[in-house]
């Protein structure tokens, strides 16, 4: 499907709700993509391996991101309640940690696929959705019908993607 993206700027932006969970027996992360005329994605994202609270929300963010990617939007909202993920990300700090330096890169070279976007942090009582996401298992009675499961075996820092090649 092409996509004008003059056309899909007019429509306003889309909004992305992002929350990470480091809970020991089940970590995970959670998103929420909302399309300006209502649309939603619901996934919940339960990880392989055991990760920080700020890696979880890296991956909630780094999945979110994808997903928008592929879908080609052009103008993002994007809201954490991480206050270290929402300041690392719109350069106001530097990660130290060398694990979340490479989070922060990961992140920074997805956001340049996407023209306009904010970063924005939010308190986590307005985050209750995606922090119920990121807490879910699979097989779980909570999981609504419309919320897509997805497994993360290793951290996305790990994974080396590939891209399909054009040639004329």
């Amino acid at each position: 499907m092409d996509l004008d993206p003059e056309k899909d700027a007019s429509l306003g932006a889309w909004t992305l709700k992002v929350d990470g969970s480091s809970i020991s027996e089940r970590p995970g992360a959670g998103l929420i993509l909302k399309s300006p005329e209502g649309f939603m994605i619901q996934i919940a994202i339960s990880f392989g391996f055991p990760a920080t609270n700020n890696q979880a929300e890296y991956e909630a963010l780094i999945a979110g991101l994808k997903l928008s990617r592929t879908l080609r939007v052009q103008d993002l909202k994007i809201y954490d309640d991480s206050h270290i993920v929402v300041k690392q990300t719109n350069g106001e700090y530097i990660a130290k940690d060398p694990s979340l330096a490479k989070y922060q890169a990961l992140v920074q070279s997805y956001l340049t696929s996407i023209p306009k976007h904010q970063v924005l942090q939010i308190c986590r009582e307005e985050n209750k959705e995606a922090d119920i996401l990121s807490k879910l298992v699979q097989n779980s009675t909570d999981l609504d019908c419309s919320v897509y499961f997805e497994e993360l075996h290793k951290p996305s820092i790990e994974s080396v993607e590939v891209l399909e090649i054009e040639s004329n």
